[in-house]
């Protein structure tokens, strides 16, 4: 089964995370409660979905990325650091022909971090595959199919 859209931009938003910020520990959802200093959490917070012609749709996929960071002291000049960071990192993501742009971003800065929400463009088209006539038998004689 293939994954779809939605868990292949989930995917590389924690693997582009992942890669930047290699002392932090990332979560696939929310940060837990008693989660590690110096976290991330991504989950997917909405999908706004709209139909198109021929079977087309247009989706806005919104990201949110909390990051907590458990230390006191430094945590609000680290946190501004790591956000400003992720405007550069998360702007684009993915490779080769899976490439993923952001079309808004923003973020707001928290007692233990910041919460940090990216809206990723997708237009999804489908894939149609022609059927060409063939020949079927029926009762031992050849009768072309519809």
């Amino acid at each position: 089964m293939e994954k779809g859209v939605l868990q292949i931009i989930k995917e590389m938003v924690i693997k582009t995370i992942t890669e930047q910020f290699e002392q932090s520990e990332v979560y696939g959802e929310e940060v837990p409660q008693k989660g590690n200093k110096n976290c991330f959490g991504v989950t997917v917070k909405s999908v706004e979905q709209k139909p198109l012609l021929k079977g087309r749709r247009e989706q806005w996929i919104t990201i949110n990325v909390e990051y907590r960071n458990d230390e006191e002291k430094r945590a609000k000049t680290e946190s501004t650091k790591k956000a400003e960071i992720l405007y550069d990192v998360l702007s684009l993501i993915g490779e080769g022909k899976d490439k993923f742009f952001a079309v808004k971003m923003q973020h707001k800065m928290t007692e233990k971090g910041f919460q940090f929400e990216v809206v990723y463009y997708v237009q999804i088209i489908p894939v149609v595959t022609e059927r060409k006539m063939e020949r079927l038998e029926h009762n031992g004689s050849k009768v072309v199919g519809y």
